[in-house]
Parts: structure tokens; C-alpha cells; sequence
């Protein structure tokens, strides 16, 4: 059949269906139940819709995946149940279908709700998407407004395939009146799906025994526009692997009550925002992002019907594949994104998380890279290669450990994972080939890179920073576990890692860490933000931690919207090249986390504030895999829902911006916060470490401060505090509780110090702590943030370091030739004059010479205070 015939075909019969269900209209308006209101709040995104646009709407075994038109694939995990599911609508004296996709207006999103709007001249339909939390199926609420009689018809192609590579055949779908919905499934009865409307009539297009390429399509008759006034019409799906009757009373519980579905994920989403890190500054982009940051990450949670609860790394569409983006486990990415979750006090999910991986790992003690959602049906480590390839997994399965242990205190989870902690370290051990107390990608496996010329390689910096940190995370949880035998190895191990670190990768000559190493011990001279990683943990000598993070702050990696993973001068840059020229959102958040970690607070806050914005600029709520390093857009093939990603924000967020941070077993609670001189007031509520949760309150009035900070009666918690001010910055007294203190200068050296960190001494919490600062009154440079748009070129002013000498505060920065930037400060009646840049107000501008296009160039400022 020509595909002419097969669409006159498919328009005579829906006029056939529609004609038929005159007669029996009270039968097809059974099912629908009373509106209620979809609740907004601070949270609620919206725009008009953006037609290429992703969205998803994910449970725990469950998923909606689509674009915002309302064409989306259904995953009942591990199965993708359908594809190309999409309404049209028919009008009363009409045989023309008219396709939601080409009438779609407007999107609305809140965490438990995703509204889409289609609007005609005749009617409106709103068509909101809820996914159970917990049940395998999800449903569509229709709230029709026509003013004539209309016919909704829902097609979608039945699939019924476990996600890549395992795969199942002898699929059937067909109508099952009686439930008003079409049954997906198989011979051997083991996989099913169901989908259809308490409200509908089924039009089947195929055979009992197979699937066709014509979708299976029910309809909607709605013969009085009045009867639906007040109502909505659900549209149910379930699905999954186990037994027919189970996935069917799933489909009739979702759809005798499509509104405790709703009702069921607000609340959900309601207890994971008040029982999580709440934090309030004065910019609102930032609050929504870190929100909506928790909201992603807790649609990452999954509960296989064959592997257990787990975090899988990212959601996408398939298409005609077989796997939703990154929907399936990876070691590593539970093991960052863990980093991640602990930061606002998502413990339990942390824990089912590395719990998880724990069941994978090699007899030897290596960790599993990856895992299909799939494997229920395939031998996956057997017959295929990609389970073990990864050498970082390891070793920061160990930090991830150690960080729940510091985060929560649980000795318990320690105590029972320490034999698989043991056989993870002593693999680690084994990959150290040369002898340089470094582990060996030649031996461990991949590590930064995946694939290119830069793989074939002995150790890469990232792999021997996450080891020296394991090494550093295992002596600590020895001695918690009283293993001291161990605990004085891991140290050995870890103080001659440092060594192998600083002899290998230091370039004297180019001034920066190096990339990697190769099986000569040659240095692969390539400048990344790999490098990173290690400064972000502390690993690195002060000044030449300064050195490698000025190189990463030029314009040759850093752009407006994240930092490259090569510097664009690099022979093998490319803009759009995964590994090899891309922006990754996460490399951006170790960069920003490192820079707050050695006092560069005005780079690291452009970053935080590039990656919060990567939230909303595609799929509203979610942070994009990677970006184009030419210019402010995301390649076709990115993963649009990326886990790591959405850490990228949250890290740098919560460990730097707010400096929070702690150790629940020693009793100590770490508060470094790095806000910008102009910001007002700050509210921190629930932050959590072991049982105690602890508030914070910040407010600035120029030049003085007030911190207070709100503990549980009777803890025995001592407060490192540790604030950050601009360059120059002097206390003129400082009081603890109303007595005076004297809070000793940052430790750092004065060449390599890029804003003031007093340390005040431990004092243990009362229960309402009240810490008051007064600054001498001096100028600070206040955050410059480029507002970039999608499709951009770089354009943004790179600040490199700032200097303090005498009175002249020095600014290197770096701007398009031909430019002029702006930088607000504070106390602008303290600047005697200016050098290569002028002051007006509290303004602080810059003009570049001409230059050729779109061509960076650097440039010093000199401000003589007086």
C-alpha cells in the first residue's frame, strides 16, 4: 500500500469512528473526572513553546520523554513502551486532522507537572503530563475549552523493546474495549504495556499477532462542548516487565484516579524542597536554578524491576533507538554526582546510589563503568566490553565513600562496605605500572578522554587527582574503621602520589599543569580544565595552582557560557567536538569549585552563574550534556537531561558561593561563604550533616556584616568560619557572640592571594551563634556577568587576577578588541585615579584598542586608592 493510500486509509477511518460514536456519546463521555488546579509557585517556569524543544516527566520506573510540541516515547524501565505518540484533533464538520505539534502556543512547567497549550480558532486544549512517582505509568490530564463539537485522536507506534542492546520480538498491540485502552505485548507474556482513556474508543490498525508502521490510534468524541466545562479527560499509560495482571491493575488504579497521581508528585516534590538545603541570595536565577537543580537530579532516581534502585546519569530521546540518552548507570557519574546530593542533603538518594554500585564490582575490586538498564535480559559483562573500561571509576567510588562519611557519619554503611572498599584499593594499587606511586590509564583504563589521540597516553592528571584523593579518602576511613595498618599505607600511598604528581605534570616552561604523561614520560603539553580536578581537591603547590587557574581564566578556554576542554589555539581543537573542543557544563563546575578554593571569587562566580543559566536555556529545568565551544549553543547530539551537568551548578554552588561544608564524625561544620560585596542579605535553611541540620542567616549594610547561624539545642558542633572579601579588605573589629576576636589574615602568600579570607578560630555552636564583622571601608570589584544568548559568539570581559600592591589595585583582564566593559565597585570616592581605564559613579570602565574581529586581548587597569 502506497503511503497515499495508507493516509486516505487512516482520515476515512477516524470519519468512520467519529460518525459511529455519535449515537453512543454518553458511553465515550464516561471516565472524566472533576478540574482541579495545577498548583504554581516561585518554581513555575513557562514561555511559549519551543516546538524542537526537549521535555521529560520521570519517576522511578517510569518516563515521559518528548518534545514540546507533545510528541514523546514512553519508557516503563527497562522497556521503551512507544514512540511518536501525538494528539491531532478532528472539528465536527471536518475530515481534515489538525496535529497538536502544528498548534502548540505555550509550556508550563513545575516540578510535578508539565502543561502544554494548543490553541485554535475554535477551541484550546491544555494537555498536562504527570509521571507517578513511584507507580510504572504516568497520565495526561486534557482540559478542553471549544466551541464546537470536536474529536481528539491519540496515535502513537507500539514498541515494547528492552533499552540497548538486548532485544525482544513477536510484539502484538490491540484494543481492549472493556478497559477502553490498547494492551502492548509479547508470547512469552513477561513484558506489557498499556495505554488508552477512560473516555476513548479504540481504531486499531494492527494485526493481533504483529505491529505494523501505522500508529494505533483511540479517539475522543466530545458531541457537547458544555459537558466537558469543569471536567478533564485522563489519558493513562502503564507498562513494564512481570506479570499482565500486575501492569494492568497499575493502568486501572492510575486510571480510576488520574488526580492522586498529581496530587501524589506534589507532594513529593513539596517534602524534597522543605527536607533539602533551602537558599535564598538576591539573585533569583541562582535560587530557581539550585531548586530546579534537586528536581533533575531526583528524576535520575530509577527502580529496575531486575538491578534495583539506582542513579542512571541522564534522560534524552532514543528516536528509533534503543537508548534514552544516558538512562542507564555509570559508575562514575553515581559517584560525582553523589558529591552533588550530599552538598544539600540528599542522603538517602547518595546512599541508594553507591549502594547500588557496590552489587557490580569486579571480583578483583574494580568498579563497574557502566551498566544497561537492559541487563536483566542480556549477560552484560559478559558479551560485551564496555562494563570495566573506565580506570577513574574505581578510585572515586572511594572519595564518594569518604564523602558520605563526612557528610552523614554513618559508620554503619562504612563498616559494611569496607570489604569492597579494601578490594578497591588494593586494585588501585595494582595499575601503578611504572612505579611513580600514580595509577596508569595503560593499565587501569580510560580515564578524562574517550577516544582521539590524546587516549594513548601513561597517566592523565585527572586519574592521578582523583587517586591521590582516594588514597587521601582511605586513610581516613581506615582509621574510622580502626584498621590502622591500612590508614598508615593509604598515607604512604597518598604522599607518594603527590610526588609522582608534581615531578610529572608540572610544565616549568609553559607555566601550568600539563594534560597527561606518556609510557616515555613525556608531557603532553595541552592546556585543559582537567587540570582543575586536582586544584579543586588541594592538590597542587599554591603558586602554581595561581599559575595553571590564570591560563584557564583567558579567553582561550574560558567563554561566556563554560570553559572549553581545549584551549582553542590547540592543533586539535574542535568547536563541536565531544572530547576535544566541546564545553562541558561539569568541567566548568570543577574550574568554578577550584577557583573559589584559591580565592579567585569573581571568575568562579561568572562560572556558577553561566552553568545556573544552562538550566533553562533548552529544556526548562534540566542542564544540556555539553556545548559548542565556538559559540553559545548546544550540539544536536547532546544528552539534554545530563546528571553531571546539573552538578556542575550544585558543587561549585554549595562548596564555593555559599562555602558550606563539614565533617559529621569530628563535630565540625565549615562555613566559608564568598558572596559579591553587593549582596544584601542571604538565607540559608537545612543544611544537613550526620543527624543535625543548621540555618544561616547573612546580612550586609556596606561595611558591616552580621552572621547568624541557628543549631540545635545541645550539639556539640564547632564552626570553622572563614568569610571572603575583596582584595584589600581589613576588619576593623570582629565580635563572636557580643565578646571581641581576632580573626588571623588568609594564610596564603600575598603574590598568590586574590581576596581576603580572615580565619576566625573554632568555636563550638550554642543554639543562636551571632558573628558581627566591620570592614574598613575599601573598594572591591563586584562580579561581571555577560548576559549570552543561544547562538552567541563569545563576547565576555576575562578577568585573569587581580593585584594588590601598596595602594594600586592592579585588574589583568581580557577583552574583544574594539570593546568597552563596565565593572561596578564599591567605595568609588576612594579611587585617586585610574590607569588605562576611567571611573564614573561606581563604574569602573574598560576600552580595548581595535584589534582584528572577534580577537581577545589582554589589558591592565590600575586603580591608585587613596
Amino acid at each position: 500500500m502506497s503511503k497515499r493510500d495508507r493516509i486516505i486509509q487512516r482520515v476515512l477511518w477516524i470519519v468512520l469512528a467519529f460518525l459511529l460514536l455519535l449515537p453512543s456519546l454518553s458511553t465515550a463521555q464516561e471516565g472524566l473526572i472533576p478540574v482541579f488546579p495545577i498548583e504554581k509557585d516561585d518554581l513555575t517556569l513557562g514561555r511559549p513553546a519551543q516546538p524542537n524543544t526537549y521535555f521529560d516527566k520521570a519517576g522511578r520506573r517510569f518516563a515521559i520523554l518528548g518534545l514540546e510540541t507533545g510528541t514523546f516515547e514512553a519508557w516503563a524501565y527497562p522497556l521503551k513502551l512507544l514512540r511518536n505518540f501525538e494528539f491531532s484533533f478532528l472539528l465536527k464538520n471536518s475530515t481534515r486532522p489538525i496535529p497538536a505539534k502544528d498548534i502548540v502556543r505555550f509550556i508550563e512547567v513545575t516540578p510535578a507537572a508539565t502543561t502544554l497549550t494548543y490553541t485554535y480558532q475554535s477551541f484550546t486544549v491544555k494537555a498536562t503530563y504527570v509521571t507517578a512517582i513511584d507507580d510504572p505509568g504516568a497520565v495526561i490530564l486534557l482540559d478542553i475549552d471549544s466551541t464546537e463539537p470536536l474529536t481528539i485522536v491519540a496515535g502513537f507506534l507500539p514498541v515494547l523493546q528492552p533499552m540497548w542492546p538486548a532485544g525482544i520480538g513477536g510484539q502484538y498491540a490491540y484494543w481492549d474495549d472493556k478497559l477502553k485502552a490498547y494492551l502492548i505485548s509479547e508470547p512469552t507474556r513477561k513484558n506489557h504495556g498499556f495505554v488508552g482513556s477512560p473516555a476513548a474508543q479504540g481504531i486499531s490498525y494492527t494485526p493481533a499477532h504483529m505491529l505494523s508502521d501505522t500508529p494505533s490510534e483511540f479517539t475522543i468524541a466530545i458531541n457537547d462542548p458544555a459537558a466537558v466545562e469543569g471536567k478533564l479527560i485522563p489519558v493513562v499509560l502503564a507498562g513494564g516487565k512481570g506479570k499482565r495482571e500486575d501492569i494492568r491493575k497499575v493502568y486501572e488504579k492510575l486510571a480510576a484516579d488520574p488526580t492522586a497521581v498529581y496530587l501524589n508528585a506534589l507532594q513529593h516534590f513539596r517534602d524534597l524542597r522543605q527536607h533539602t538545603l533551602r537558599v535564598q541570595t538576591p539573585i533569583q536565577k541562582l535560587n530557581l536554578a539550585f531548586e530546579w537543580a534537586k528536581v533533575s537530579y531526583d528524576n535520575l532516581r530509577v527502580d529496575n524491576p531486575d538491578l534495583g534502585r539506582g542513579l542512571v546519569a541522564g534522560l534524552g530521546l532514543s528516536g528509533t533507538g534503543g537508548r534514552p540518552g544516558f538512562g542507564w548507570f555509570f559508575g562514575t557519574d553515581a559517584y560525582l554526582n553523589s558529591l552533588s546530593l550530599l552538598s544539600y542533603g540528599a542522603f538517602e538518594a547518595a546512599k541508594e546510589a553507591l549502594a547500588f554500585t557496590q552489587k557490580w564490582q569486579r571480583q578483583d575490586g574494580k568498579m563497574a563503568h557502566e551498566l544497561s538498564q537492559a541487563a536483566g535480559y542480556i549477560d552484560w559483562f559478559k558479551d560485551f566490553s564496555y562494563g570495566y573500561i573506565h580506570g577513574d571509576t574505581t578510585p572515586y567510588y572511594i572519595v564518594a565513600m569518604d564523602e558520605y562519611y563526612a557528610n552523614t557519619g554513618d559508620l554503619d554503611f562504612i563498616r559494611q562496605s569496607w570489604p569492597s572498599l579494601k578490594r578497591a584499593f588494593e586494585w588501585c594499587l595494582t595499575t601503578d605500572a611504572d612505579g611513580d606511586g600514580l595509577m596508569d590509564n595503560s593499565k587501569a583504563g580510560l580515564g578524562a578522554l574517550e577516544f582521539g589521540s590524546l587516549t594513548g597516553i601513561q597517566t592523565d592528571i585527572y586519574l592521578a587527582a582523583v587517586w591521590i584523593r582516594a588514597a587521601e579518602a582511605m586513610e581516613r576511613l581506615a582509621r574510622a574503621t580502626g584498621e590502622k595498618k591500612l590508614a598508615k599505607n593509604a598515607a604512604a600511598a597518598q604522599q607518594k602520589a603527590v610526588a609522582g604528581f608534581e615531578a610529572r605534570f608540572w610544565d616549568e616552561k609553559a607555566g601550568h599543569y600539563s594534560y597527561a604523561f606518556n609510557a616515555q614520560g613525556e608531557q603532553v603539553k595541552e592546556l585543559t580544565p582537567w587540570c582543575a580536578v586536582p586544584l579543586m581537591w588541594g592538590i597542587g603547590r599554591p603558586e602554581r595552582a595561581a599559575w595553571t587557574l590564570e591560563k584557564i581564566n583567558s579567553s582561550d578556554l574560558t567563554t561566556a557560557w563554560g570553559v572549553r576542554i581545549l584551549t582553542r589555539k590547540s592543533p586539535l581543537y574542535e568547536p563541536l567536538n565531544y572530547n576535544y573542543g566541546a564545553v562541558w557544563p561539569f568541567l566548568t563546575g570543577y574550574v568554578a569549585t577550584a577557583l573559589y578554593q584559591h580565592g579567585y571569587t569573581l571568575q568562579a562566580h561568572a562560572l556558577v552563574t553561566a552553568n545556573a543559566k544552562h538550566l533553562f536555556d533548552n529544556a526548562l529545568g534540566c542542564a544540556t550534556e555539553l556545548f559548542s565551544g565556538g559559540l553559545n549553543v548546544w550540539p544536536q547530539e547532546a544528552v539534554t537531561h545530563q546528571g553531571f551537568s546539573t552538578g556542575g551548578f550544585v558543587l561549585p554552588f554549595v562548596r564555593g558561593l555559599l562555602g558550606l561544608g563539614g565533617n559529621a564524625a569530628k563535630k565540625e561544620i565549615i562555613f566559608s561563604p564568598q558572596f559579591p560585596a553587593d549582596w544584601p542579605e542571604v538565607t540559608i535553611g537545612k543544611f544537613r550533616l550526620g543527624q543535625e541540620i543548621f540555618d544561616f542567616h547573612y546580612k550586609r549594610d556596606d561595611t558591616k556584616i552580621l552572621f547568624e547561624i541557628i543549631s540545635p539545642p545541645g550539639n556539640s558542633f564547632q564552626l570553622h568560619f572563614s568569610p571572603a572579601f575583596g582584595l584589600g579588605t581589613q576588619i576593623r573589629r570582629a565580635l563572636v557572640n557580643g565578646q571581641p576576636v581576632e580573626p588571623t589574615p588568609s594564610p596564603d602568600f600575598q603574590a598568590f592571594r586574590h581576596s581576603e579570607k580572615p580565619v576566625f578560630l573554632p568555636f563550638g555552636l550554642t543554639g543562636r551563634d551571632v558573628i558581627e564583622i566591620e570592614l574598613e571601608p575599601t573598594v572591591e570589584i563586584l562580579p561581571f556577568v555577560t548576559e549570552s544568548q543561544v547562538g552567541d559568539f563569545d563576547r565576555s570581559l576575562k578577568i585573569i587576577r587581580l593585584e594588590l600592591a601598596g595602594k594600586d589595585l592592579k585588574a589583568v583582564v581580557e577583552g574583544l578588541a574594539g570593546e568597552s566593559y563596565t565593572l561596578r565597585i564599591t567605595h568609588a570616592e576612594l579611587v585617586q585615579d585610574v590607569r588605562r581605564g576611567s571611573v564614573l559613579g561606581n563604574r569602573l570602565t574598560i576600552q580595548f584598542p581595535l584589534g582584528k574581529e572577534r580577537e581577545f586581548l589582554r589589558h591592565e587597569v590600575i586603580l591608585r586608592l587613596k
